[in-house]
């Protein structure tokens, strides 16, 4: 474990930025909390993501909104709580028959003006890739990226365009746990001790066992992705970003509020190594990360954004809270918010005749959670392991996470909590009445109100002009909406559209066809225009 690492300081971080516009590449992998070596687990083997740390800045108090992932990436897509505009639903392209009833596919709809965070790379000038994983709880819109897709590569810009990359690892995801359960085991599974939230036996050991393997895997990944950047003589003009898209896979892990699914590791490397090895206890949510990337591009976050920047020119204060929030969960719909401060947790439970335990179809397919039900049922759990699955449950927890790390023990009656439990109450109201405006209401009464009467709202038409000095002007009546053209039926090349920003300039002869976009809105039909 690394205890003597450096504090980090934003003043001097602002100063390690490159002097030319950086590349940024951001590396994630998935259903992983902080277990790394450099965090401390004494478990892992992570050898290239512990040097990794040792070359840059580790942050301590990472946290995603929800232990799960499309409601996580529409946070990270857009710099909001996922609560805010409706995406906190796990897949709105749900179809399965809910407890609520069958409700049909939808997308969560922001305010007007709320855009992909990469638009405002791109038209900065950067050439953004996605190799996967772009469920954002809305179809993407073609004015997102430059490439996605597994072919997405920053190899394929144009030379000398500064590139905005995310490549996405899915050897760490929970389906993996049984999928690669025979997979060679870089640990022995009788060495390692559970939490106490999970039974000590042999399956759970081994679930744990192909966890760790699978993040060693990953951490071969990430090797793999900074030599590419190396070789390419780019690695003295590149930031590196690595994190885990939620907490951990197992259960009582991934989809959780608590710690062990929404606490997620976060590292960042400067190019020339500055701060090697520094350390932030900094409170932050996934939200923060556009409105930082943004930053360290050198371009202001739009006020909009939830997020407040942790690096760059436009740092921004510390937060003293991060919330949480969870709704339906695959086929389980739940209704749970929660916020954090540097020493507790309080987690309002609106359900609290249901347990913590959800009957998720996929997860069962989990050696641990086959073993953990069975046991359940048998009456053989201990105390502490059979609290996930009793029902009712409290309306209030909270934790003291400092002394109760696993958050086992509910001090929501203890006196000397009281004070504190008032705050934390006080401030969960502000921030469900501030962040979470669909509270309470089932899934079919909030897609009605995303879609009224049902229909998703379509982008109007976009109206291409022709002006006095031969440029071509896009425009569309559509309140935020944004514009991508192609001109003779290609970008940079076929199927890559260009991001409308200001005038065109064309040949004569030159075909431009052009469609408009807005996050939860069918798209424009495409239009065509001559330059005569």
């Amino acid at each position: 474990m690394i205890t003597a690492m450096p504090a980090f300081t934003q003043q001097a971080a602002e100063k390690a930025l490159p002097a030319r516009q950086p590349n940024i590449l951001c590396l994630v992998t998935e259903d992983i909390g902080p277990y790394i070596g450099c965090y401390g687990d004494p478990y892992a083997n992570t050898p290239n993501l512990d040097h990794f740390a040792t070359e840059g800045v580790r942050y301590n108090r990472m946290f995603t909104t929800i232990g799960v992932c499309a409601p996580s990436r529409a946070s990270l897509i857009t710099g909001l709580f996922p609560t805010s505009f409706g995406a906190n639903y796990m897949r709105t392209s749900n179809t399965k028959p809910l407890t609520e009833g069958l409700v049909p596919p939808y997308e969560a709809v922001p305010a007007a003006g709320v855009k992909c965070y990469t638009e405002f790379l791109r038209q900065a000038g950067y050439y953004c890739t996605n190799n996967a994983k772009m469920d954002y709880q809305f179809n993407v819109p073609v004015t997102a990226w430059d490439e996605n897709g597994k072919t997405a590569h920053w190899k394929n810009r144009p030379a000398g365009m500064p590139f905005f990359s995310i490549f996405n690892m899915e050897i760490t995801h929970e389906s993996q746990v049984w999928k690669r359960a025979n997979e060679p085991l870089v640990i022995d599974p009788a060495t390692i001790t559970p939490p106490p939230y999970h039974p000590n036996n042999e399956v759970v050991r081994k679930d744990w066992a192909i966890v760790y393997s699978n993040i060693h895997a990953m951490d071969e990944l990430v090797k793999k992705f900074i030599d590419e950047v190396r070789d390419s003589a780019l690695l003295d003009n590149t930031i590196i970003i690595w994190y885990s898209d939620n907490g951990g896979p197992l259960p009582r892990q991934k989809r959780e509020l608590y710690e062990s699914g929404a606490l997620v590791p976060f590292m960042v490397r400067f190019p020339d190594g500055s701060f090697a090895g520094t350390v932030s206890d900094r409170m932050l949510m996934f939200a923060d990360i556009p409105a930082t990337i943004l930053s360290l591009a050198g371009i202001k976050p739009p006020a909009y954004m939830h997020g407040i920047p942790f690096l760059g020119k436009y740092n921004g204060p510390e937060r003293s809270y991060v919330y949480g929030a969870r709704d339906r969960l695959d086929e389980i719909v739940e209704r749970q918010t929660s916020v954090r401060d540097k020493h507790y947790r309080l987690v309002h439970n609106y359900l609290p005749e249901k347990s913590g335990y959800m009957e998720i179809l996929s997860r069962l397919e989990m050696p641990m959670m086959q073993n953990m039900v069975g046991l359940y049922k048998k009456g053989e759990l201990n105390e502490e392991t059979r609290r996930w699955f009793d029902k009712p449950r409290r309306n209030e927890e909270f934790y003291n996470v400092d002394l109760d790390p696993h958050e086992m023990n509910n001090l929501v009656d203890d006196p000397k909590y009281q004070a504190d439990i008032r705050r934390l109450r006080e401030e969960l109201k502000q921030l469900d009445k501030q962040y979470n405006p669909y509270l309470g209401l089932s899934e079919a009464e909030l897609r009605n109100r995303l879609w009224p009467g049902g229909n998703q709202p379509v982008v109007q038409q976009p109206v291409i002009t022709g002006l006095p000095d031969g440029t071509i002007r896009i425009t569309c009546a559509t309140q935020g909406a944004s514009l991508a053209y192609q001109v003779n039926g290609k970008g940079l090349r076929t199927n890559h559209w260009f991001l409308y920003s200001k005038p065109v300039s064309l040949k004569k002869g030159d075909i431009i066809t052009v469609v408009a976009t807005r996050i939860g809105y069918k798209p424009s039909a495409p239009e065509k225009f001559e330059k005569k």
